[in-house]
C-alpha cells in the first residue's frame, strides 16, 4: 500500500520537467566527485565521477540567484544560488538527498557542484551551503560560487 505522497511524486516529477522541455531551465547542474589514489587530496592519480542533477526526462532543475534581501536575511555572501525544487527519490525516479550531500568523505576526496549556463558557458564551481529537506514533495540546495574550472 502506497501513501498519497508516493502516489503523486511521479506526476510531480514529470510536471517539474516541463520548464526544461520548453527551454526555460538554461543551467545544468553536475556533482563532481574528485578522488585521488593517494591518502590525501592531490596525491596519486585523480579520478573524476560526475552525477547530473536532473528531473524527469533528464531535464535540469531550476537555478536562481538569491536577491540582496534573501542574502542579508540568511547571512550569505553574494553569488549564492538556490537549486530546486528537486523531487525526492521514489520508486522509478527522483533523487536521494544523500547523493547531493554526502555526510562523510575520505581524506582523498572532494565534492564540487558545477553549474553551466548563459552566465557561465564554461561552467563555474560551487560549494554546498545548505540543503533544505523539510518538505515532503521537494528539497532545495543552496550553493555559493567558488570559481571557474
Amino acid at each position: 500500500m502506497s501513501t498519497f505522497r508516493e502516489a503523486i511524486l511521479p506526476s510531480v516529477n514529470a510536471i517539474r520537467a516541463i520548464p526544461g522541455q520548453l527551454g526555460w531551465r538554461p543551467y545544468t547542474v553536475v556533482i563532481e566527485q574528485r578522488t585521488w589514489s593517494g591518502a590525501e587530496i592531490g596525491q596519486g592519480t585523480e579520478t573524476i565521477t560526475t552525477t547530473a542533477v536532473v528531473e524527469k526526462y533528464g531535464q535540469p532543475p531550476k537555478a536562481r540567484w538569491l536577491d540582496t534581501e534573501q542574502l542579508a536575511l540568511a547571512g550569505y555572501e553574494r553569488a549564492t544560488i538556490e537549486i530546486g525544487p528537486i523531487t525526492p527519490a521514489y520508486p522509478g525516479g527522483g533523487l536521494l538527498a544523500a547523493t547531493l550531500e554526502p555526510h562523510t568523505l575520505p581524506n582523498n576526496t572532494v565534492i564540487n557542484y558545477k553549474l553551466v549556463g548563459p552566465s557561465y558557458p564554461d561552467g563555474v564551481y560551487c560549494r554546498l551551503v545548505s540543503i533544505n529537506t523539510d518538505r515532503a514533495g521537494h528539497f532545495t540546495l543552496r550553493v555559493q560560487v567558488t570559481g571557474t574550472p
